[in-house]
């Protein structure tokens, strides 16, 4: 019986998933990258020996320019290591700016707890009734969020 690693080599090594081992090129690429440029960047693509970079932001145009020869040590350093990815060869780097835009991450939706700071320990020594018994319900209330805490 195969191993699942097994099976999923045989599915990517056919040719109808091959854009599926590709893109994971792609990723090893991006996972390569510092984080101030993997930030910049929202995909990449190989065509006719070149390059396709598409970039997030305008901004980041200029710097990745001059950053040119690092991403194609990367790239090559990337070739030499990993056999599947020998297909990425690059001649040149063209850096473009997409409208599309990886999803960012999601963020949990939590709901932020506090610790009550106050203890609760003030004089109420006041001649308006009103007053002094809402004094003391947000004693109360202090109490009973310290006692929750615990």
């Amino acid at each position: 019986m195969k191993s699942t690693g097994k099976i999923v080599e045989t599915l990517l090594s056919s040719s109808q998933f091959k854009p599926l081992g590709q893109h994971r090129c792609y990723r090893l690429f991006l996972d390569l990258l510092p984080p101030r440029f993997q930030h910049a960047i929202a995909f990449v693509t190989l065509k006719n020996r070149r390059l396709m970079v598409g970039l997030s932001h305008p901004g980041y145009k200029m710097e990745l320019n001059y950053n040119q020869e690092l991403l194609k040590s990367l790239l090559s350093t990337l070739r030499a290591h990993r056999s599947e990815c020998a297909f990425m060869e690059a001649d040149e780097i063209v850096f473009f700016v997409s409208k599309y835009r990886r999803r960012p991450e999601e963020e949990s939706a939590t709901v932020p707890r506090y610790s009550e700071l106050a203890t609760g320990s003030f004089e109420t020594k006041l001649e308006n009734p009103e007053l002094a018994e809402s004094f003391l319900r947000i004693r109360h209330w202090i109490e009973k969020n310290r006692g929750q805490e615990r």
